[in-house]
Formats: structure tokens, C-alpha cells, sequence
């Protein structure tokens, strides 16, 4: 379950964490009788208060989505309602929360409705993957192609070549670009952090490599390089065990029938014959993915 939070103060995390469960329910994200995070462990998931998810637990259980289980847990609760009147309870917290925010910030129910019926009147239908690492934009443009429904688009961080896209599109990026580019976008554009794989923990499951078995690490983008390069060093791999390719290097692909396997990335692994054994590693994680096609179902993909 992937949750998202504005800690800009207009809504309490507590109010944005009850909807988000509320439309989670409603929508059968979590099915009747599906155990709840631990109050700690959804805290530290996502950096909250246990305070903060407890108390918005309690809210839940006082509006009949969910009870308690005595040394056991929290849990959905069967409800009698159809699919319909619980998204309709869902939207109506929604509104509420929506309304009560606005009237704190002064604003009136007419600049309210206004700036409602704006955002509701926008019809994105792209992702645009933005990175200065041009390696890594080709890699996760691949993997969100593959996945989503919505064109998706690789676009380099300049402010001139963005802002064309600006009112029609979904801006997706990395954690550590996240601020740098809501910098040169329009204020108000949506802009989604990719949560990715840690390549270095996906290769750990394959550690130790046997001095017997050659394997191949191959990918255009000097990061997958490296990363790798560093885990199997600090695993104490044979040198003579793994070979590492760049396919930016011409006639990288000789010798690859010879090993055990080709660990990978999508792009990569489109360039090696279906004889040779790939592990291709991919770097947008599932929950990502989810969040990106949540925006796809929204506005109707």
C-alpha cells in the first residue's frame, strides 16, 4: 500500500492519512478482513507520529471502516454498503477536508470552487520522465513503456524544453531531483518521486558468485556499472568470475554465450539473443508503478 502526504500544513497528516485509507477501502485496495499496518510500522514507513496513526486508526474504528482485533490487530471491516455508497462516503471526506482547508487559508467557496473546476478540467495523458543522466532516462522510460498506458516521454531538467508539457502532463523524476525540479516548473505542477529498487540489494541475492560460473554485468548506463562493480567487490567475487560490458562499447556482446547469465537492465536485455539466460534487473519498483497508474484510473487512461 503506497500512501503520499503534503506536510505543507494545509491538511492534517492525520485527516490525509483517514482519506487515503477511506478510498483505499472503498476501492477494495484493502478487501474486508485485510490486516492493517502496525501503528509503528506505518509510522516508520512514512515517517509519522505513532501518535498521528493511532489516533487516525481511532477515527477510522469511530466511522465503522475498520475494528480492532484484541492481540491482533486492526482490520477492514466487513461493511454491508455497495461499492458505490463507499466511494461516495470517500469523496465526501474528501470534500470536507478540501473545504475546511480552504476556509483556513481565508479563501471564499467562489475562488475555491474556481481553482476545483481548474484542476478537474485538466486532462493529462503523459508521463514525462525528467533526469539530467541521459543513460538513466532511456532505462526507466523503457520500464514505465512497458507498464503504463500513457505515453511516456524522456525530457532532460531545462526549463525551455519542460515547459511546453507543463499543462497537460504528469512530471516524474527521481527522489534527489524532486526539489530541482518543481524549481523550474510552474507552480502547481504535479510532480511525482519515483521510489526505485536498490540494484546493489537485488544482486545480493545472488552473492556469492562461485569462481566456476562466469556471469556478465551489461548495461549502457555507467551507474548499473558501478553499483554492481562495488557490490560484487565487497562480496569478495573472483575477478575472473564476472566480466562487465558497456553496450556503449562496440562489439560488447562477444563472448556472451559463454557465460552462465547476463545481469541486465530492460534496454539491455532487448539487445541479447533469447539463447543467452538473462537477470534483468529493473529499477522502478512496484509501488511506483501503482502510483503512476493510480493517475492513469483517475483521469481515465
Amino acid at each position: 500500500m503506497q500512501l503520499w502526504f503534503a506536510r505543507d500544513g494545509t491538511i492534517s497528516i492525520r485527516n490525509q492519512l483517514v482519506t487515503q485509507l477511506m478510498l483505499a477501502i472503498a476501492s477494495g485496495e484493502l478487501a474486508p478482513g485485510r490486516r492493517l499496518p502496525s501503528t509503528r510500522a506505518l509510522a516508520k514507513r512514512f515517517q509519522l507520529h505513532p501518535n498521528t496513526v493511532s489516533a487516525a486508526y481511532q477515527q477510522l474504528q469511530d466511522f465503522g471502516w475498520v475494528e480492532p482485533v484484541r492481540g491482533s490487530g486492526v482490520y477492514v471491516r466487513a461493511r454491508q454498503n455497495s461499492s458505490g455508497e463507499l466511494q461516495l462516503q470517500a469523496l465526501d471526506r474528501l470534500a470536507l477536508d478540501f473545504l475546511r482547508g480552504a476556509r483556513s487559508a481565508g479563501l471564499t467557496a467562489s475562488a475555491a470552487r474556481t481553482r476545483l473546476d481548474h484542476w478537474l478540467g485538466l486532462r493529462p495523458r503523459r508521463f514525462i520522465f525528467v533526469h539530467p543522466d541521459e543513460g538513466l532516462r532511456a532505462i526507466v522510460c523503457q520500464e514505465l513503456r512497458q507498464s503504463l498506458a500513457w505515453a511516456v516521454l524522456c525530457i532532460e531538467p531545462e526549463a525551455a524544453k519542460l515547459s511546453p508539457f507543463a499543462s497537460d502532463s504528469v512530471f516524474v523524476t527521481l527522489p534527489s531531483k524532486h526539489a530541482e525540479l518543481r524549481a523550474i516548473l510552474p507552480a502547481g505542477t504535479e510532480v511525482v518521486a519515483l521510489q526505485v529498487r536498490s540494484v546493489g540489494r537485488s544482486l545480493a541475492r545472488y552473492l556469492p558468485v562461485p569462481p566456476e560460473v562466469l556471469v556478465v554485468i551489461a548495461s549502457g548506463w555507467s551507474g548499473f556499472l558501478d553499483i554492481a562493480r562495488t557490490v560484487l567487490t565487497a562480496a569478495g567475487y573472483h575477478p575472473e568470475a564476472v566480466l562487465f560490458r558497456d553496450t556503449k562499447v562496440e562489439g560488447w556482446t562477444r563472448g556472451l554465450a559463454a557465460s552462465s547469465a547476463v545481469v541486465c537492465d530492460v534496454l539491455t536485455a532487448a539487445a541479447i539473443p533469447d539463447r543467452i539466460h538473462k537477470i534483468v534487473f529493473e529499477l522502478v519498483s512496484d509501488a511506483a508503478i501503482a502510483g503512476l497508474k493510480a493517475y492513469e484510473r483517475f483521469y481515465g487512461a
